[in-house]
């Protein structure tokens, strides 16, 4: 059987995908992304497994990131397996991904409302909105997945039409990735929502 996992609510989705299998023993699960993907691995794991097929698993991080040559080649093995798969995925997938694996039974995730709405509201001159807004987020404990979609709304700008000026972007985006760095890596000297919101005050005035 396999099992998608996907939609806008990282947090949620990723927390049900790991749920799956992170009381199983590592000898009964398989788990891949993008940068370790054997196809070597993943066959001698599906022939040795034949005998104790239902009580084996094999988990995929971002199956649909994986190169389409390499995703060709996996696709035949994974539909033909009796063993039990499940594939995550970083975003919402699009009708047609999941028309790749049409028995699977598919979860998605879905954002609060809330966030794209505060994201929508990143504009200049709109400070007292995003920042009632904002804070109600960080209120609910949706910071990382604001952030997260946060950070790709600014890079997608960068190549789109925007409010706001090239150098400007740039400037916001690598502010971004630095504040990432530091409260993923503990070097974050003052409180992440707050690092964050001092970032994106320039843009809403």
């Amino acid at each position: 059987m396999i099992t998608i996992f996907h939609g806008d609510d990282l947090s949620l989705s990723r927390q049900a995908y790991l749920s799956t299998f992170e009381k199983m023993g590592e000898s009964q699960v398989l788990h891949l992304d993008t940068k370790n993907i054997n196809l070597d691995q993943i066959n001698n794991f599906l022939q040795g497994g034949s005998l104790f097929a239902e009580s084996q698993l094999i988990a995929i991080d971002n199956f649909f990131s994986i190169t389409k040559s390499t995703q060709t080649k996996l696709i035949p093995l994974l539909l033909n397996s009796k063993t039990n798969i499940v594939l995550w995925q970083d975003k919402t997938l699009t009708v047609v991904q999941l028309k790749t694996f049409p028995q699977a039974k598919v979860q998605k995730f879905k954002a609060d409302n809330h966030i794209f709405s505060c994201i929508n509201s990143l504009k200049p001159h709109n400070l007292s909105r995003f920042i009632k807004q904002y804070h109600e987020i960080c209120g609910k404990d949706l910071f990382d997945l604001f952030f997260y979609l946060l950070k790709g709304t600014i890079r997608r700008q960068l190549t789109t039409r925007s409010a706001y000026s090239q150098p400007v972007l740039v400037k916001t985006y690598l502010q971004l990735i630095e504040l990432e760095y530091q409260y993923k890596t503990g070097q974050l000297s003052l409180p992440k929502d707050i690092a964050l919101e001092r970032v994106l005050l320039p843009l809403l005035r």
